[in-house]
């Protein structure tokens, strides 16, 4: 009998650490349910559970519940850090495209059951907020603790490509700040320290958790953070850019996102996968 390998499986997560589901169990919907869900309960699940260990600026968070009462998957609908994200990707103003910023399941959703709950994910989201498109990003950098232990593999949005995503390319690459844990230090949140912003405080306990000093006497916030995202305790590392996936939720939107990227692009490929990942999954 043939191995299965990773390019085979669906991820997870749990604890901010990946997990797997193999094709062999295919998710069964009975006992599973799809609704909103409150920002505090949206937060503490993502937070605990993906492996960026943050939550984006939410407009619509939605909740994956089963079997029975427990919450297995989220997917929250952000606003992106720049304002010109949306309308350059899109073509559309931020009231009638979103970010989906956060897309999370348990290992107990079984295989095939992401594309099952975007769906629903989608339908909500037009019906709350009349959003008309969705942009989402695939992040293939790895991520390493100073340890060296893999946290994070390279991500190519297989479930996206699955639910028939158009590809638009790539993001402008950029340089991150990477944390002892190996997860990303958020540009928002050090934005926040610097021009002394709302949320500040929460930002000040992120960075000192991860061991930061304390701030000198008479030393300003901009200075600190300066001071603070050197090495060894961060690291920078140059990013190559996100995947940029797009949706249309009805088919005007889907076929004006086609004729604004030319019909799209040929879907990005992990080394040694085949060809067409989106063949591994059935249509939800």
């Amino acid at each position: 009998m043939s191995q299965l390998s990773l390019f085979d499986c669906e991820k997870r997560w749990s604890g901010r650490r990946e997990r797997w589901v193999a094709p062999s169990e295919y998710f069964r919907p009975t006992g599973y349910a799809v609704d909103g869900l409150a920002e505090s309960r949206a937060r503490t699940f993502v937070e605990r559970e993906h492996y960026s260990g943050t939550f984006p600026a939410a407009r619509l968070s939605v909740g994956l519940w089963g079997p029975g009462p427990s919450l297995a998957g989220v997917a929250v609908f952000s606003i992106p850090m720049s304002k010109d994200v949306l309308p350059c990707w899109t073509g559309l103003d931020h009231t009638a495209a979103v970010e989906l910023g956060r897309f999370v399941c348990s290992d107990t959703v079984r295989f095939n059951g992401e594309t099952w709950f975007l769906r629903r994910c989608f339908r909500i989201l037009g019906e709350e907020k009349g959003a008309r498109a969705v942009l989402s990003f695939a992040d293939p950098l790895e991520r390493f603790t100073l340890e060296g232990e893999l946290t994070k593999q390279a991500h190519y949005g297989t479930v996206y490509k699955a639910k028939g995503a158009l590809f638009a390319g790539r993001a402008r690459p950029r340089w991150l700040h990477i944390a002892p844990d190996g997860s990303a230090v958020s540009e928002r949140m050090l934005s926040k320290i610097r021009r002394e912003e709302r949320g500040i405080d929460y930002a000040v306990a992120r960075l000192r958790g991860y061991g930061a000093p304390a701030r000198r006497i008479g030393e300003d916030w901009k200075a600190w953070v300066g001071r603070v995202l050197r090495p060894p305790l961060f690291r920078r590392m140059r990013h190559p850019g996100n995947f940029a996936y797009l949706f249309g939720l009805d088919a005007l939107t889907t076929a004006r996102l086609s004729e604004l990227h030319e019909g799209g692009k040929p879907y990005p490929v992990r080394p040694g996968t085949p060809r067409h990942p989106s063949e591994l999954l059935q249509a939800a």
